[in-house]
């Protein structure tokens, strides 16, 4: 019976660590919300909140079996991920051959598209033969996107403002984690609702303009999309996302002028 699936994850071979990362994080997420929900909401007693105590048992109960299973291996992944982009940072030859035999254990694990990195990059240094190619734009993985964004020190925002801060990863990092946070947080604002109405329901969305003003009435029954405030915000919020993730091709040289060689 298990037979199907088992052909099917060992299909998914380049997939491995995307998918086990998320299942570990949505798993992590749905035990962290029942923490909370039990533990700093009050959930179990609040009558407000009654109608999320079965989801919130029900996905509990599942995250953590899942995590018991998922979590180990994806852990196991993630270390040999690690490890290999060191090496895969390494111009150290002798450190290269000192470690070739677990960098390659590390690159089988996580699928073909990572051992043709590995094999390029020991042609680069003189530890295989062969021809040294490009082999990101031959083969992409999943996690590729969520890696890149996170080391990039090109982002598009970089581009756009010429400042040495711009290029820190930690800024970088941090404007993109807002700008996905608030997005999320004013989607579900104007469809479903954040605010608690006069019935103590939170089924009201936030005007973002009014509530800034200090207005008495802020908030009116979701789902609303008539708030202009609340689009802008969205829209910015987008742009922060967007403009974190890394820029396409080559960075531009500064131009050197004569004047400046002179000098």
């Amino acid at each position: 019976m298990l037979a199907p699936m088992k052909r099917w994850w060992e299909s998914q071979r380049d997939r491995h660590l995307f998918i086990l990362g998320t299942i570990t994080f949505l798993s992590a997420s749905v035990v962290i919300w029942a923490i909370v929900y039990f533990f700093f909401l009050g959930g179990a007693q609040d009558p407000d909140l009654e109608d999320l105590r079965n989801w919130t048992w029900a996905g509990l109960f599942v995250g953590f079996i899942v995590l018991i299973f998922v979590g180990p291996e994806f852990l196991h992944y993630q270390g040999k991920w690690s490890f290999l982009m060191e090496i895969l940072r390494s111009t150290s030859r002798a450190e290269l051959g000192r470690q070739r035999k677990e960098a390659d254990e590390a690159a089988t694990l996580l699928g073909s598209v990572w051992s043709a990195r590995l094999k390029s990059h020991y042609i680069e240094h003189g530890l295989a033969k062969g021809k040294a190619s490009r082999v990101e734009d031959e083969g992409h993985v999943p996690e590729d996107l969520i890696i890149n964004w996170w080391r990039t020190e090109d982002s598009r925002l970089s581009r756009m403002i010429d400042v040495d801060i711009f290029r820190e990863p930690w800024l970088n990092r941090s404007l993109g984690s807002v700008g996905f946070v608030v997005t999320i947080l004013q989607l579900c604002n104007m469809s479903f609702g954040i605010v608690r109405n006069m019935a103590l329901e939170r089924v009201n969305t936030l005007i973002i303009w009014d509530w800034l003003n200090g207005e008495r009435i802020d908030s009116v029954p979701a789902p609303y999309f008539d708030d202009i405030s609340g689009w802008i915000l969205l829209f910015i919020s987008m742009f922060l996302l967007w403009v974190s993730f890394p820029a396409s091709g080559e960075r531009p040289e500064p131009k050197v002028t004569e004047m400046d060689e002179e000098e």
